[in-house]
């Protein structure tokens, strides 16, 4: 019985000491300040913000050339946590995709999406953002999720990312 006790401390103890995150595929991540976990209002935790950002001038291989194709192209990973045992909603307002030197917005657009949490649901949503410009200004970019739970407005940002580019 004591053996077990010591395990279930011990096991608490590291999920609530660990301090950063790492992605699967050691991507950047941004990690989340205790500022940014949920008031007693929240139910819903925000665990990460990573971006992938791509710019593909050249055709893809095998393809002709065409004037009106996507060439600018960002990934947002947008991991949250529902803490408590009922539905819970967050509203995410919008997503920009900013450069790091200037704070000049990309040209991607992005629409309002509402989304439900199930009871003590761990979710990553991802959102895929095109257009056809590609990027502008330097090569380091960075997401700025707007969003809303309840009657309150926040953002959140990503870890900058160099811009890849083909």
């Amino acid at each position: 019985m004591n053996k077990i006790l010591l395990l279930a401390i011990l096991f608490s103890t590291t999920l609530t000491s660990y301090s950063h995150t790492v992605s699967a595929m050691n991507l950047p991540t941004i990690v989340v300040s205790q500022a940014m976990k949920p008031s007693p209002n929240q139910n819903i935790e925000i665990q990460s913000v990573t971006l992938l950002a791509k710019e593909q001038k050249n055709s893809p291989i095998g393809q002709p050339p065409t004037s009106n194709r996507d060439i600018g192209f960002a990934s947002v990973f947008f991991r949250l946590s529902n803490t408590v045992e009922k539905d819970s909603k967050i509203t995410i307002l919008s997503i920009k995709i900013v450069n790091v030197k200037d704070e000049q917005l990309q040209d991607f657009a992005y629409s309002q999406k509402e989304i439900t949490l199930r009871p003590l649901q761990n979710s990553e949503i991802p959102f895929y953002l095109t257009n056809k410009t590609g990027y502008l200004g330097s090569d380091k970019v960075k997401a700025v999720i707007t969003y809303q739970i309840g009657n309150q407005i926040r953002f959140v940002e990503s870890e900058p990312v160099t811009v890849e580019r083909y």
